[in-house]
């Protein structure tokens, strides 16, 4: 790539960075139990309002990863560039893979559904399965690891912290970003959050046709809250103003008005177990949707990947070297 692209995609990746500090502090403050633990834990409550949980399943949701290679670890072990048949070679082997373990479980009376397909990033998959099924899983050959699908919420700090004296101006608390000259011009951004309103006036003409992980389809428009039809999820049109935005009031604009935004929907509207509605998303949506960001057009081959994938959520657990987001994000850095 040019060196300005690269200088938005470092931009950009400062503000990944500091959504991905607070999913280490979230790791730190459940797995140790000195003071520093605790400070982290006070730290975390106090930008992050307090999250609602998700209402129970009856099975487990898991992430199952595979030992078999995915496509970015084929094209890590190659020195020149593979041709577009040969991505689409390995894609196909990594899902073959992945059947050949569907089936084996089969014949021993273990029956999984794949829900979510991950072949380009890293190779794995998402199931609800029962607590034999699990077992099964956790000791057939050819697994890396299984673990939990975890909740994941809006990267959207509390209201008491953005009131504080911290975020003030000059105070070291806020982020202040610009790109010179240089407008994003070229690049295209993957921005997963919730759905994104591509006729707002401020981001009309920079948002591309996008994809609805949650729903599975390519309707990626806010959608509004149950019972509530004056409720609409707006998170992900607020963050895509930060990016792209354009023409706001007293010459508001984004960061690179320029760049193109994909939307790629990986949280909306669930029900939390108190029987109330929340904007929440799930782990291996969130997967999904970096698969997604790699492969836009989903057959097999990465040359056309956003240069730039942007998470607007948080996901306590997220951050340990070999969970499934640290392998995804691991994977979709080798492949562009």
């Amino acid at each position: 790539m040019p060196r300005r692209p690269e200088a938005l995609r470092s931009v950009l990746l400062a503000v990944v960075a500091l959504v991905a500090t607070g999913v280490a502090l979230a790791g730190t403050v459940e797995s140790a139990g000195d003071s520093l633990a605790r400070t982290a834990a006070k730290a975390w409550g106090a930008v992050f309002a307090d999250r609602p949980t998700a209402a129970a399943e009856q099975q487990q949701r898991v992430l199952v990863v595979l030992s078999a290679p995915s496509l970015a670890d084929r094209m890590a072990a190659v020195k020149q560039a593979p041709s577009e048949q040969e991505q689409r070679r390995w894609t196909a082997e990594a899902e073959a893979a992945q059947q050949m373990l569907v089936a084996g479980l089969r014949e021993r009376d273990v029956h999984i559904r794949r829900d979510q397909v991950f072949t380009r990033t890293f190779n794995g998959f998402s199931a609800l399965v029962g607590a034999r099924g699990l077992a099964e899983l956790e000791r057939a050959h050819g697994i890396a690891g299984v673990y939990p699908v975890r909740t994941v919420y809006p990267a959207s700090p509390a209201a008491e912290a953005l009131a504080g004296q911290e975020l003030l101006p000059g105070r070291g608390g806020r982020v202040e970003v610009g790109l010179s000259d240089f407008d994003g011009q070229a690049v295209t951004v993957a921005l997963l959050d919730t759905g994104v309103d591509r006729v707002h006036p401020f981001l009309r003409g920079r948002v591309l046709r996008g994809f609805d992980v949650v729903d599975g389809d390519r309707a990626t428009a806010p959608t509004a809250k149950p019972g509530e039809a004056g409720v609409i999820e707006a998170h992900g049109t607020r963050l895509a103003g930060l990016v792209v935005g354009k023409d706001g009031p007293d010459g508001l604009r984004g960061v690179a008005p320029g760049a193109k935004l994909l939307p790629i929907r990986v949280l909306g509207w669930r029900q939390t177990s108190d029987g109330s509605w929340s904007v929440l998303g799930r782990g291996d949506h969130l997967l999904a949707g970096l698969e997604r960001a790699v492969d836009p057009d989903g057959d097999g081959d990465v040359d056309d990947a956003a240069r730039v994938a942007l998470v607007g959520g948080v996901q306590p657990y997220a951050a340990f070297a070999d969970s499934p987001e640290a392998r995804a994000v691991a994977g979709a850095a080798r492949l562009g």
